[in-house]
């Protein structure tokens, strides 16, 4: 199963991160209060599912490279109309 793990973004007054797979398209990620927790979970997904599968993971560090990794991977342009409510964090 191909994984696409996106950025950290500002929701619901928290920290989130989503992630995209062909099976269950986009699952909008649990938003911590605190950046660090973000952090730790995202880093904990992308090892999780670097371990239980074998076909390839995306781990992208912007919103424009996962919008770009889900339009490319689900043959639409629909995945950019996701991320115009949520906030990317500087770099």
């Amino acid at each position: 199963m191909h994984v696409v793990v996106g950025p950290i973004v500002t929701r619901d007054g928290g920290f989130a991160f989503d992630s995209w797979t062909p099976e269950t398209g986009l699952s909008l990620g649990y938003a911590y209060r605190r950046i660090e927790d973000a952090h730790y979970a995202r880093k904990a997904e992308i090892r999780s599912r670097g371990t239980r599968f074998a076909y390839p993971m995306v781990a992208c560090s912007t919103l424009d490279e996962f919008s770009s990794a889900l339009a490319k991977d689900a043959g639409t342009e629909s995945a950019h109309r996701h991320f115009s409510a949520t906030q990317a964090l500087p770099a």
